[in-house]
């Protein structure tokens, strides 16, 4: 059976402005920093060690990545898939919520419908979730948990494609900074979402 521990990076500057980040390549910055080596050790007494981290190449999850793995009781090198990147959000990118809700307030109220914005640059959730479902997939067969440090919508795309459902499905709700899901693929093949939004300090 296969155990993946999908990890949300901590928060950044950017998160506590409500900016968004999207492609933005936007470090953890000190707070950021203890708030993953929190959540990695209360990750560790959960799940025990895991035997593999892979993380998105963005600075925001490796230096999360980094904080669990400087807690590993082995050496457990940081693996980088750019599967595991965070969506475009295209022109959106660096603004804030208040900002986007000023210039498109139809295409934000698109946006927490489920539903993909009409603006240049924006990540579609098909392609978001079949990527990031891909890179999930090529995991299995690893004995012991593997931890994938990634991002909130990459996250939540990746597991509703795993478990079969279509990305516009509104049934997985926000993922909080630094909290980890947990999915098992059984013996049938089949995924199952055991946990979703654990652990953030």
């Amino acid at each position: 059976m296969t155990t993946l521990i999908l990890w949300r990076h901590s928060r950044t500057a950017y998160n506590a402005e409500g900016r968004l980040q999207g492609g933005l390549d936007i470090p953890l910055g000190d707070a950021g920093r203890a708030q993953a080596a929190a959540a990695g050790r209360i990750l560790i007494d959960t799940h025990g060690y895991p035997a593999r981290i892979v993380s998105s190449p963005l600075a925001r999850a490796r230096e999360s990545a980094e904080a669990l793995a400087a807690l590993v009781d082995s050496d457990v090198s940081i693996e980088t898939d750019p599967a595991f990147a965070q969506r475009s959000y295209g022109i959106w990118e660096g603004l804030t919520w208040d900002e986007i809700a000023h210039e498109w307030p139809d295409q934000l109220a698109a946006r927490r419908r489920g539903e993909d914005p009409e603006i240049e640059g924006w990540g579609k959730a098909a392609d978001v979730a079949a990527r990031v479902g891909a890179g999930l997939r090529s995991l299995a067969g690893e004995d012991d948990p593997v931890v994938v440090v990634s991002h909130g919508s990459a996250i939540m795309l990746g597991l509703l494609d795993l478990i079969g459902q279509e990305p516009t499905s509104r049934i997985l709700g926000h993922v909080p900074h630094a909290s980890w899901s947990v999915v098992t693929q059984v013996e049938s093949g089949a995924w199952h979402l055991e946990h979703y939004g654990l652990g953030a300090p």
